[in-house]
């Protein structure tokens, strides 16, 4: 029934179609908000969207940062909501960001994919400095691409993981960090969790549901 009642169950984000974006930002949000199966350790009280611990200078390399923290490609954007998850691991915290276009998301995941092949490295003052490399991921959505940062945040090890997907009109971005060494399998399952929840594929907890079947705007 759910399926039903959604634009496009396994393609896309899972809201009505036809939604005005301020409903379709209301109900991404209460998809992000009760996302089923999240890493163990990370805490289901979500918070207000992620935002970078350092200030990224770089041209290139902002662009990844601004739209995992809610400022994604604006070409065909019609809403977009964030969350940050906190983790139980030293300084471990994951932020998750849903972009819905009126047409197809490709065009701001290349945007994405251009800009860190220009993005090598990290710097900011109080001895921050990152360096990128590629990170392996399972496949999901349409598209996907990954990047690692690992050095020092303040003089701290450090390690963040950067991970786009595109699931039809939608561009799902995640970042999980943590002081030390942030671990990939978590990331992963973070990545997938919230893909299954805005494409459909994962079982709608009861809140959920109840917000989407019953139809009516809050």
């Amino acid at each position: 029934m759910l399926c039903g009642l959604l634009g496009g169950c396994g393609s896309g984000i899972a809201v009505y179609a036809g939604s005005s974006p301020a409903v379709e930002r209301a109900r991404i949000r209460e998809l992000l908000h009760d996302v089923p199966n999240l890493p163990d350790g990370f805490s289901g009280r979500v918070r207000d969207g992620w935002t970078a611990p350092f200030h990224v200078a770089s041209r290139s390399c902002r662009v990844a940062f601004d739209t995992v923290a809610g400022r994604p490609p604006r070409r065909f954007l019609r809403t977009h909501a964030e969350v940050t998850f906190q983790g139980n691991g030293l300084g471990e915290r994951a932020g998750a960001s849903v972009a819905s276009y009126s047409e197809d998301a490709a065009a701001g995941f290349e945007a994405i994919e251009d800009a860190l092949r220009d993005c090598s490295a990290v710097t900011a003052g109080n001895a921050t400095s990152l360096t990128l490399t590629s990170l392996p991921i399972a496949e999901t959505g349409d598209a996907i691409t990954a990047t690692r940062l690992r050095g020092h945040l303040k003089g701290y090890p450090y390690e963040m993981h950067l991970v786009f997907v595109q699931a039809g009109e939608a561009l799902i971005s995640v970042v999980h960090a943590a002081l030390g060494r942030a671990d990939p399998l978590r990331t992963e399952q973070l990545v997938h969790a919230v893909t299954a929840t805005m494409t459909g594929e994962a079982p709608a907890t009861a809140a959920v549901a109840g917000a989407t079947i019953g139809g009516g705007d809050r």
